[in-house]
Parts: structure tokens; C-alpha cells; sequence
């Protein structure tokens, strides 16, 4: 896993969270997100593979809200930051 794309792309996610209006998407998910970001970050920046670092029977749950919730074409831009952190953690 590229450890430092990973960190980039989950800041550029984090980045364009802060760009987004609620108006599209609820508040709450968009604070799920990134926080889930925060923490895809914080441990690829530390060179540990983020999924291994959530506890026991948790998963990441970022990519279903945004799925969901990022509907409108104002949102596509999220929505493929989102979709490359999901493409560099599961190294596809």
C-alpha cells in the first residue's frame, strides 16, 4: 500500500469535506466522513494500513454514506475524492 498517496488523497478528501455546503448532505455524515478521513490520514501518515487499526468488528463505513448521500452533481467532486481513497486502501 503507498502509504503517502493514501495520506494525500484522504487530506484532499478532508479538503473538499470543508468545501462542501450541508445543504446536499447531512451534517452528520458529512462529520462521519470526515472523521473517518482524519483517520484513514493520521494512520496512513504514520505508515500503518488504516484498516488494521480500527477495532475489532468495526469497518469503514465512508464510502456507503457518501454513496448515499453525495447525489447532486455539485457533489461529484467529493464523491471521486472519496472514491480514490477507497481505490488506495483496498489497492485496487
Amino acid at each position: 500500500m503507498n502509504y503517502q498517496a493514501l495520506q494525500l488523497a484522504a487530506e484532499q478528501g478532508i479538503t473538499a469535506i470543508n468545501k462542501t455546503a450541508p445543504a446536499s448532505i447531512s451534517v452528520d455524515v458529512l462529520a462521519s466522513i470526515k472523521r473517518q478521513m482524519e483517520f484513514i490520514c493520521k494512520h496512513a501518515a504514520a505508515g500503518n494500513n488504516p484498516s488494521a487499526e480500527l477495532p475489532t468488528g468495526v469497518k469503514f463505513t465512508y464510502a456507503v454514506l457518501a454513496s448515499r448521500e453525495l447525489t447532486s452533481p455539485d457533489d461529484l467532486t467529493l464523491q471521486a475524492k472519496i472514491n480514490e481513497v477507497t481505490r488506495l486502501l483496498i489497492g485496487v
